[in-house]
C-alpha cells in the first residue's frame, strides 16, 4: 500500500462517524485495502498518526461514510470536526504559533507536506483580507472530490485556532470537473489593529500552555509506543529462536540418524528453545498396539525405570496419550489436580506434574508418537512453550522417522550381506563342482587313452609304426593335460596387481616373438602399428602378457594360413578426461558368431577344435578379461566389418592408487 496520507486524517473520519453513529465504526473498516484487512485491529491502525496509507483508502472512508450517515457534505464537516474537536497535535500547535491569516497562509504548503503527498498548494495572491490558493492534485494518485471537500472544511475554518471566525470559501475552478486544478477564493474580516496587539501579548502563554499539553500527550504515546516496540522485541527474539532451532532440527535431520543421539539432541533443543524441563516422547508400537516410552529429560533428576517401561494401548480412548495419537490433536491441561486424568495413572503418580501438554508426531499424514510435557512452575505451560513445540513437533516426527528408517535399512543391509555370503558360498561349491567335473572330463580323455596305448605296448612293442602312433598321440594329450592344469591354475590361483611403470611396446614385441614358432609354422604375418606418443605407462606387467599371449594365440588358432594378424595401440589423452591406452588385435579368420560373441568371455564357452597345440578349455578369454579388470580396464570383442574379429583392450594410464583402478573381487571366480 502507498504512504500518500496521514493516518490523523482517517482518524477525524473514524471519530467523526462514531460521534455521529452511535460509537459505531465498524462499517467502515470492511474491504478498505489487502494491507489493511488481514491486521487484527485495523480501526487501531487507522486511528495512530504515525501510520500512512494511500488515497485510495481515505476516498473510501468518506465514500463509507457518507452511506453510513446519509451526508454527501460529511467531507466539508470533517474537515470543520478536525479543527474544532480533534487534537491535532504539532499540526495544531504550528497553526496557533502562526496566528495570523497571512502567516498561516504563507506555511500552508509546509504543513500540508507533514501531512499530505496527494497535492502542492500555491498560493497566488494574498491581500489584506482575501487571498487565492491553488492545489495541484498529483494525477498519479487515487483521489476523490471527497478530498477536496474535507481541505475546503479545514480552510475555511482553520481561524478558529486562533479565536477567528470561519472565513468565506469560494472553489473558482474544480480539478474533479476536468480543470487542472482546484482554485480556492478566500476573504475574512479585517482586523482591529488594538485587538490584535493584545492577541500578539497573550499568544505566546498560549503557546506555552498549548505545548505543555502536546508534550503531555505525546509523552504519553511514546510510552505506549515503547512499550509496544518492547513487546514486539520479545516476540521477534522468540520467533527467532524458533527460526534458529528449526534449523538445528532440520540439520539433525540431515546429519544424525542414530536414534538414541538424535532423540538427545531433541531434547536438548526443546530445553534450550522451549525451557522445557521434563519431557518424555513416546512411539507407536503398531505390532503391539500400543505406545511405548522411548526417552524422556528430568531437571530432577534420571526418569524413572517405572516410567520407562510404560506402555499405553492405542484404544484406551480414557488416556489422554492414547487419545492425543488416535486424534493427531494436541490437548493441555492447566491444572492436573482439578482435572478428571485418572490420578492413579503411572505418569501422574511418579512424575507429579502440575499441568500437561501432549502434542502428536505426524509425518506422511500418520501418528507416529507423542511429545508429553509438564510446567516449570505452578503457572501451567506458557502459551510460547505449546506454540513452539507445536512447530517443531512435525519436524521431529520427520526426523524421528527417518532415524528409524536407517536403522531398518542397515538391519536389512546386513541380513543382505549375510545372504549374499552364503550366496557366494553356494557359488563357491557350484563353480568348484563344475571345476572338478570339468578337470575329470578334459584330464579323463586323454588319460583312458594314453592308458590305452601302454596295456597294448607290450604285445605291439615291435611295432615300430605303432610305436611311433603311441608316442605322437601320447605327447599330444599329455600336453593337452597340462595346458588345462596351467590354465586352471591361473584361473584358481588370482594374484594380487603389481602395477608399475612399464614399456607396452617393449611387452607386446615379446609376447609376437613367443608366438613367431606358431607364426612362422602357418605363414602368418604379424603387423604392427605403435603409437609414438605411448612411452611407459602404469600396468601389471605379468597379467598384461598373458592377456597378449592368450589373445595372439587365439588370433593364430582362427587365422588361415598365410594370412594376417595386426597389433595397433592409441593413445586416448583428451583435455579434462582420463588418460586411457587402447590395444587392437585383429585377425583375418572366420570372425565369431553372432549367436556366440556376447558369451566369449563366459568360463568354459569355447568354440575351438582341436588344434596342434591343444584343444580349448573355456578359460583363457575368461582369465584374460578378469586381469583386464584388475587394471580398472575393459576389453571388448567384435567382428571386423571386412573379415576376421578384433579384440579391443582400454587401459587407464593412472598410478596404483588411483580411484578408477577399482577392486575387481566380487567378479573374481571363488578360489
Amino acid at each position: 500500500m502507498e504512504q500518500e496520507t496521514s493516518c490523523i486524517n482517517s482518524k477525524v473520519v473514524l471519530d467523526y462517524v462514531k460521534k455521529h453513529n452511535h460509537g459505531d465504526c465498524s462499517d467502515l473498516l470492511q474491504n478498505l485495502d489487502p494491507e489493511i484487512d488481514i491486521l487484527p485491529d485495523p480501526e487501531r491502525f487507522l486511528s495512530d498518526p504515525n501510520n500512512w496509507i494511500s488515497c485510495t483508502v481515505i476516498s473510501k472512508l468518506y465514500e463509507k461514510a457518507k452511506l453510513v450517515l446519509d451526508d454527501e457534505l460529511a467531507p466539508y464537516k470533517m474537515g470543520q470536526y478536525a479543527l474544532e474537536k480533534t487534537d491535532l497535535g504539532l499540526k495544531g500547535l504550528i497553526v496557533k504559533v502562526l496566528g495570523s491569516h497571512p502567516l498561516a497562509l504563507k506555511n500552508s504548503q509546509r504543513i500540508n507536506a507533514k501531512w499530505n503527498r496527494s497535492k502542492e498548494v500555491e498560493l497566488v495572491e494574498l491581500k489584506k483580507n482575501s487571498a487565492i490558493v491553488k492545489l495541484h492534485w498529483d494525477p498519479r494518485m487515487d483521489i476523490s472530490k471527497d478530498i477536496c471537500l474535507f481541505n475546503q472544511g479545514t480552510y475555511t475554518f482553520y481561524p478558529i485556532l486562533w479565536g477567528g471566525k470561519p472565513l468565506s470559501l469560494r472553489e473558482k475552478k474544480c480539478y474533479f470537473k476536468d480543470a487542472a486544478y482546484c482554485e480556492y477564493h478566500l476573504r475574512w474580516p479585517a482586523v482591529n489593529r488594538i485587538k490584535d496587539i493584545f492577541s500578539r501579548v497573550f499568544t505566546p502563554k498560549s503557546v506555552l500552555m498549548e505545548t505543555i499539553k502536546e508534550i503531555e500527550i505525546d509523552k504519553k504515546i511514546i510510552e505506549q509506543k515503547y512499550a509496544e516496540v518492547y513487546r514486539l522485541n520479545v516476540e521477534l527474539n522468540q520467533k527467532m529462536k524458533q527460526i534458529v532451532a528449526m534449523q538445528d532440527t532440520g540439520k539433525a535431520i540431515l546429519s544424525v540418524l542414530d536414534l538414541p543421539q538424535l532423540l538427545t539432541v531433541i531434547m536438548n533443543l526443546l530445553s534450550a528453545v522451549c525451557q522445557i524441563n521434563r519431557a518424555i516422547i513416546m512411539l507407536v508400537n503398531e505390532e503391539n498396539g500400543c505406545l511405548e516410552y522411548i526417552h524422556g529429560i528430568d531437571s530432577r533428576g534420571e526418569v524413572p525405570k517405572e516410567m520407562k517401561y510404560y506402555k499405553v494401548p492405542l484404544n484406551r480412548r480414557s488416556n489422554i496419550l492414547a487419545r492425543v495419537a488416535a486424534s493427531g490433536e494436541p490437548e493441555y491441561v492447566p491444572d492436573v489436580a482439578s482435572s478428571g486424568l485418572r490420578k492413579e495413572n503411572i505418569m501422574l503418580t511418579y512424575g507429579k506434574p502440575t499441568s500437561v501438554y501432549v502434542v502428536p508426531l505426524i509425518t506422511r499424514s500418520k501418528v507416529i508418537g507423542i511429545i508429553a510435557t509438564d510446567a516449570v512452575n505452578g503457572d501451567g505451560v506458557p502459551r510460547e512453550t505449546r506454540e513452539t513445540l507445536e512447530v517443531f513437533a512435525p519436524q521431529i516426527a520427520i526426523a524421528i522417522e527417518n532415524a528409524r528408517l536407517y536403522s531398518r535399512l542397515q538391519r536389512q543391509m546386513e541380513e543382505l550381506k549375510q545372504s549374499q555370503a552364503l550366496l557366494s558360498r553356494a557359488e563357491k561349491f557350484s563353480f568348484l563342482g563344475n571345476l572338478a567335473a570339468r578337470l575329470a572330463h578334459e584330464i579323463k580323455n586323454p588319460m583312458t587313452a594314453i592308458g590305452t596305448f601302454i596295456q597294448m605296448l607290450p604285445t605291439k612293442f615291435d611295432d615300430e609304426e605303432f610305436r611311433n602312433n603311441f608316442h605322437q598321440i601320447a605327447l599330444e594329450e599329455t600336453n593337452r593335460v597340462n595346458n588345462l592344469v596351467t590354465e586352471l591354475l591361473d584361473l584358481v590361483n588370482t594374484k594380487e596387481s603389481n602395477i608399475e611403470l612399464n614399456d607396452l611396446h617393449g611387452i607386446i614385441y615379446k609376447m609376437i616373438l613367443l608366438v613367431s614358432p606358431q607364426t612362422n609354422a602357418k605363414k602368418i604375418t604379424v603387423e604392427s602399428q605403435f603409437d609414438p606418443s605411448i612411452e611407459k605407462i602404469w600396468l601389471d606387467a605379468d597379467k598384461i602378457k598373458q592377456v597378449i599371449l592368450n589373445l595372439l594365440s587365439n588370433a593364430i588358432d582362427f587365422t588361415p594360413e598365410g594370412g594376417k594378424i595386426e597389433i595397433v595401440t592409441k593413445n586416448h589423452a583428451n583435455k579434462g578426461a582420463l588418460e586411457t591406452v587402447q590395444i587392437d588385435i585383429k585377425d583375418n579368420g572366420p570372425g565369431i558368431s553372432p549367436l556366440h560373441i556376447a558369451n566369449v568371455f563366459d568360463p568354459y564357452f569355447t568354440t575351438k577344435h582341436k588344434s596342434d597345440m591343444h584343444k580349448g578349455t573355456g578359460l583363457g578369454l575368461f582369465i584374460a578379461h578378469q586381469n583386464v579388470q584388475d587394471h580398472g580396464g575393459t576389453i571388448e570383442v567384435k567382428n571386423s566389418t571386412d573379415q576376421g574379429t578384433i579384440f579391443a583392450l582400454k587401459i587407464p594410464n593412472v598410478p596404483p592408487d588411483h580411484p578408477s583402478r577399482q577392486s575387481n573381487e566380487s567378479k573374481q571366480p571363488p578360489a
